[in-house]
Order: structure tokens, then C-alpha cells, then sequence
């Protein structure tokens, strides 16, 4: 129902306005309509009970009630006020879980991010931390903070120092106006230096101070102490001399500035004339091979292998086409290359190949040069049987079987 409002008329009792019943009966209906909107004196929808300074009337679903003015539903509009908070209280905003905060001025929006608790600013950032005097800057213990102080050249830091237990100081900074004597190990102070003079350790062995360069430029020994592969040499005057002699087969002659070292005697040029070479009769086609002592000529390719033995049932092979050592395996060779049968066990397991098989197979000994003892070298005849075998001498579980390849 809409507002009902009463006629009173133009003048007092001129007769135009509402009867006294049709006024009260509009009087009537107004607030009958308050009355139930009220909660018709059943359940009052407006309650005041224990209500505080600064609190507003909300509805919690079925009551308006007291209490905080605590949750926006739209946009909120200082109009150019501000947000404040008494006493000396903290002003908190605090997005929900991970959320971000952000603020906004002009085009720039700054985020301080919820996940990392970084700060994201617009494209600078700009601060101003100087002071009119030093003890207007926070403390030591504000550590990390740079700041400079009108008048002072030198910037100063708060940083915690462990050298020496000094703790959170506040340091100076040095820059390129500053001077050397701000280190704490030099001290020009107690005695300026003087011109000529340079920065000498000082003999409590604690600071940098100045000092008389006693050698002076024209007196200063160029070494002080030589180590040759044998022997050594330290100069002990001004005049001291430094002499390069030449030794085997070495001269040196000095021009001007330039020391010259020159081999004087006759270069190798042979393999035959190397110590550890064995090639007197080397020829076209003969390649070399090292067996354990020397370079020595052999006519065909050569594949080495070691011998051992696993207690007296088995040969063990190493060495290529083996990945590790091989019990008795069957090998396979080729006509007219070479190949070298390392018996490490010695004596106590000789090895022979032969065309028979048994501790008293018929041996086969086409090709072969060495010792089944120690090492027994063996270039497979082109001739050769396609099946030989090896056996060792003194224990007949040692053995294998050989296939010859063309």
C-alpha cells in the first residue's frame, strides 16, 4: 500500500479537508502497514538489544540486528576521505587464502602477491632515504637498510657483521670519493703519509700504514730465489747475477733483451735408434707391437690375450672379444694373422695347442715362437688344420677347443 497522506484542508476549518474518520482511518492503515512489516508485535523484525558505539542495523536473514559494518557489496567510494585507524592501531588488509593485494594509482598497479609474498611494482620504483643527520636513520639493527645523510660523501648500510663479533654495525660505504683510509686494516691517520711514500704492513701485523719504499727503484733485486731441478740459488746483493748455463746438448746465448735456448745435439729421427725399440729387421708391411718391454716387428695383425686360471679345472681368457675373464672358451682365429697367449700362471699351468685332444694330444707347433710358460706367440699357418685345441700340460680340465677361419 502506498503512503496515505490526510487532507487538512485549505484554512482551518474551512470544510475541505478529511472527516475525522476518513483521517484516522488513513492513520490506521499507515501504521498497520508499519505494524506488520514490523513483524505484527509476532516476531519484530528490527532488534536493538545491546547494540555499540559505531554500529549499524543488519539483516542476519530473518532480524535486523546491531553489529559491524564488516563486508562491502559493491565498489566502496571515500570520496576523497580517508581510512584511519585510533590509537596508534594497525590498518590490515588481508585477502583470503592466497589471494593478491592490489593497489592502483593513475595507469600503475602495485601487487603484493599472496602465494610468494613478493611485491610487483609498475615499471620504476622510486624512494628517497636520506637524512638530514646520521642519528635520524634507523638503527643498526634495522639491517639491510641503505640510506645517506646530507653532507656525508660516504653511504651507510645496516649489516650484521661475524668478522671479529661486531655484530649489527652500521657501515660505511666506499665509493670512488672516498679515501683508502675508511678500510679497517689501513691507518693513514696516526702518521699521514708523505710524498714517495707507500702502504707497508706494519710489524704488529694488524694494519696498513705508510711507509719509505727502502729498496728505491734503481736498487730492487729483480729475484730473490731460484729452484732449478737440482739445487737452488738466492740473491743476496743488489748485484747479484742470475746465470742460464746450458746442459746436455744445450746452449744459450743472450742478445739485447732476449735470452735464446738452443738445442745443440742430434735428434732422433729412427724408431731403431729409440731405448725402447727392437726393430732391426723391420721391413714393408710389418707393423709393431709392445710386449711389456719393447717395441718389437711383427709380420701380421696381433691379438693379445691373458691367461689365468680358475684353481686347476679351468683357463680363464682377457682381452679383446672377451668382456671379462672367460673360462675355457672356444676361440676363433685366422689364417696368416698373429695371436699372443699371456700365460701369467707360469709353469704351474703350460699351455699348448695341439691337433689331438688329452694331456697327451699330439702338439701342434706350426707358426709359433715364445714359451707356453710365458708368452707364445703363434701366426696361424695358412695351412693350418680348420680345428685344433689347448691344453694345459699338467691338468687335464684345462682346456678348450680352437676353430680355425679363413
Amino acid at each position: 500500500m502506498a503512503k496515505q497522506s490526510l487532507n487538512i484542508g485549505t484554512t482551518a476549518n474551512d470544510n475541505t479537508g478529511d472527516t475525522l474518520r476518513s483521517g484516522g482511518d488513513k492513520i490506521n492503515d499507515n501504521f498497520n502497514e508499519l505494524y506488520t512489516a514490523l513483524g505484527n508485535n509476532t516476531s519484530l523484525s528490527i532488534s536493538l538489544a545491546n547494540p555499540a558505539t559505531g554500529q549499524v542495523l543488519k539483516y542476519n536473514g530473518t532480524n535486523f540486528v546491531a553489529g559491524n559494518y564488516n563486508a562491502l557489496t559493491s565498489a566502496l567510494d571515500v570520496a576523497g576521505n580517508s581510512i584511519i585507524s585510533s590509537s596508534n592501531g594497525n590498518i590490515t588488509i588481508a585477502p583470503n587464502g592466497n589471494g593478491d593485494v592490489l593497489i592502483t594509482a593513475g595507469s600503475q598497479t602495485a601487487t603484493f602477491d599472496g602465494a610468494t609474498g613478493g611485491v610487483s611494482v609498475g615499471s620504476t620504483i622510486s624512494y628517497k632515504n636520506e637524512y638530514t643527520a646520521l642519528g635520524n636513520a634507523p638503527a643498526a639493527t634495522n639491517t639491510g637498510y641503505f640510506f645517506t645523510v646530507d653532507g656525508d660523501d660516504n653511504p651507510y648500510v645496516n649489516i650484521n657483521i661475524t668478522a671479529g663479533g661486531a655484530g649489527d654495525v652500521r657501515a660505511k660505504l666506499i665509493t670512488e670519493y672516498s679515501s683508502v683510509g675508511l678500510l679497517t686494516d689501513v691507518d693513514i691517520t696516526t702518521a699521514a703519509p708523505t710524498d714517495g711514500q707507500i702502504l707497508k704492513w706494519n710489524a704488529s701485523g694488524s694494519k696498513f700504514v705508510p711507509g719509505d719504499d727502502n729498496a728505491g727503484a734503481s736498487l730492487q733485486n729483480l729475484w730473490a730465489s731460484v729452484a732449478g731441478d737440482t739445487g737452488s740459488t738466492t740473491a743476496n746483493s743488489i748485484t747479484d747475477t742470475l746465470t742460464i748455463a746450458g746442459g746436455t746438448d744445450i746452449v744459450t746465448s743472450i742478445s739485447g733483451d732476449t735470452l735464446t735456448v738452443a738445442f745443440n745435439g742430434t735428434l732422433t729421427t729412427t724408431f731403431a735408434a729409440l731405448t725402447d725399440s727392437d726393430v732391426p729387421s723391420i721391413t714393408q708391411g710389418d707393423s709393431l707391437y709392445w710386449n711389456g718391454t719393447d717395441w718389437v716387428v711383427t709380420r701380421s695383425p696381433m691379438t693379445w690375450w691373458e691367461l689365468g686360471a680358475s684353481g686347476a679345472s679351468h683357463y680363464t681368457f682377457d682381452g679383446p672379444g672377451f668382456a671379462g675373464a672367460t673360462e675355457d672358451p672356444t676361440l676363433y682365429v685366422m689364417r696368416g694373422m698373429t695371436y699372443a697367449f699371456n700365460n701369467t700362471t707360469g709353469a704351474n699351468h703350460p699351455f699348448r695347442i695341439q691337433s689331438t685332444q688329452g694331456l697327451s694330444g699330439t702338439p701342434f707347433t706350426d707358426g709359433q715362437s715364445g714359451s707356453g710358460t710365458s708368452i707364445l706367440y703363434w701366426t696361424v699357418p695358412m695351412n693350418c688344420p680348420n680345428t685344433l685345441y689347448y691344453q694345459c700340460t699338467a691338468h687335464s680340465l684345462m682346456n678348450g677347443t680352437i676353430n680355425i677361419l679363413n
